[in-house]
């Protein structure tokens, strides 16, 4: 797999210590988030489709991403504190920077966008097509803006903040962002084939709507997969481009 090799900065740089205040702050928001919602406890609820969520709610694609990220960032920070430190080079330092950098790039960035766009254009619309309605009234407001409000602010910023460069292939990335797609959704069928149903919407639609909106979460997903490129080149291009004239000089 090709790992795209990343911008090196200098170890008192000022967007180093941001960076090392970003994530601990990320990290800690992320911490405090999952305690309060995963202290809330639905279980005794009369209704058996919303005492069914004790246990649905770790198979919902925010708590997939969030779980991923609460080992990101305490790798980032690892990451940073290394680079600030001179141990940039270090071959452990290496290899874990840019494993943490594929798996953002090919997981957490691409879905966290996609869930978090979505789960705002049901809210506004259908609440019903992602549970009973009644789910929500369990969870604060506030909650939800941070389970899907602040995780794509924090993707959004995480690509503005890290020096990252276009990979020359964008094959195997894709891939892995596929694998990880098709591997939550045997996930949902499997449940749902077990009667457990992790989104309502799978009880709404029928089998040709549903192959629809699977189509259209790949699709959505590889969207935002390749926007994140975009975004790269046009903050992160200049930069690597006086790199190369300092080499040449």
């Amino acid at each position: 797999m090709e790992i795209t090799k990343p911008i090196a900065l200098p170890s008192g740089c000022a967007l180093l210590k941001i960076r090392i205040w970003f994530y601990t702050l990320a990290w800690v928001h992320l911490v405090f988030t999952a305690i309060v919602s995963l202290s809330v406890d639905m279980s005794e609820d009369k209704d058996p489709r919303v005492s069914a969520y004790i246990n649905i709610r770790w198979k919902l694609i925010t708590c997939w991403f969030n779980m991923i990220a609460l080992a990101y960032f305490p790798i980032c920070l690892y990451c940073d504190w290394k680079e600030r430190r001179g141990m940039w080079h270090v071959q452990r330092v290496a290899s874990i920077r840019q494993l943490k950098d594929y798996v953002m790039t090919s997981i957490l960035f691409p879905t966290t966008m996609f869930a978090d766009l979505m789960f705002w254009r049901i809210w506004h619309k259908d609440l019903s097509l992602i549970a009973p309605p009644r789910i929500f009234t369990y969870l604060p407001y506030w909650a939800q803006h941070s389970l899907h409000t602040v995780s794509m602010l924090i993707m959004l910023l995480d690509l503005l903040l890290v020096p990252r460069r276009r990979p020359n292939n964008l094959t195997p990335g894709i891939c892995l962002m596929m694998a990880f797609m098709l591997t939550y959704m045997a996930m949902c069928g499997i449940s749902f084939l077990n009667g457990e149903v992790v989104y309502s919407v799978f009880q709404i639609f029928d089998s040709f709507k549903l192959l629809l909106l699977a189509l259209m979460v790949i699709l959505e997903c590889l969207f935002f997969y390749l926007v994140q490129w975009c975004i790269v080149d046009l903050v992160w291009s200049p930069q690597s481009k006086n790199e190369k004239k300092l080499k040449a000089q």
